[in-house]
């Protein structure tokens, strides 16, 4: 049976529908042909070169990824620029690119409860309810220290290292999180009583209010506290192409990197 690209972005969307996206987000098709066949997709944190030839060499026609290859508006379409070779390459491999950004942290079951899920925290709700999905809060089984905690956060998104602060004596039982650039959300973690705050992309003086608030908080990165949702997704979208009987691969990136490093 010939499936369509937009085949398997439909199941996206009733994951993560795009009303959930922020506004000027530029969730959706970035490059392709929603009516293009396709038996092979693979998952993505981002879109680089090496994404491009990786789904080449899988034979894939459809990246779905997390990040938009289109932040802002292109003027031109330069071959010689990072961008533009980029969507040149997509193009002359004939791959579509179709993004799940902000409705995907937002989703019920998207970045934000992945990340919740793989800290191991239990009831999980929302961060606050005004903020529609974005965030998460819940509680560890049982209470530890936070450099316990640190140290399970390590192990659970296999980071060497993150950026933390606030007394490592502390107990830890209540835990706030916000996949990929929460720092702006620090004050609703705090609002909810949260002990810690997990984030990535904190700023020095947004540091310094957490801590000056009484919460520590801990920064694993914007890499690690996103990537925890290709897992989940594929699973989810295996479930919905055999319910479906369709014959599509799924496959999750091997090039995905994190840019910083820990040395």
């Amino acid at each position: 049976m010939l499936v369509k690209c937009q085949t398997i972005i439909t199941f996206i969307e009733e994951m993560a529908p795009k009303s959930l996206a922020m506004e000027g987000d530029n969730t959706g098709w970035q490059v392709g042909d929603p009516g293009r066949p396709v038996d092979h997709v693979l998952l993505a944190l981002d879109v680089g070169e090496q994404t491009v030839a990786e789904a080449a060499e899988l034979a894939a026609q459809l990246i779905i990824s997390h990040h938009p290859l289109i932040y802002k508006p292109m003027r031109s379409i330069r071959f010689d620029l990072p961008l533009g070779r980029i969507v040149s390459g997509l193009i002359r491999s004939d791959i579509g690119v179709y993004s799940a950004h902000t409705n995907l942290d937002a989703a019920e079951n998207g970045v934000n409860t992945a990340l919740a899920q793989r800290l191991g925290l239990v009831e999980i709700g929302p961060l606050s309810p005004e903020l529609e999905g974005f965030g998460r809060v819940g509680r560890l089984p049982e209470a530890v220290t936070f450099a316990q905690f640190i140290g399970m956060v390590k192990v659970a998104l296999g980071i060497p290292g993150s950026r933390a602060g606030g007394p490592l004596s502390r107990r830890v039982s209540k835990v706030a999180i916000c996949g990929g650039s929460g720092g702006d959300l620090w004050s609703k973690a705090a609002f909810a009583g949260a002990d810690v705050y997990v984030t990535g992309d904190l700023k020095y003086h947004t540091a310094q209010e957490i801590l000056n608030a009484g919460m520590n908080f801990i920064d694993p990165g914007h890499f690690a506290s996103e990537r925890v949702i290709l897992d989940p997704l594929a699973e989810y979208l295996r479930e919905r192409i055999t319910k479906a009987k369709l014959d599509v691969k799924l496959s999750v990136s091997r090039t995905d990197s994190d840019p910083f490093v820990f040395r």
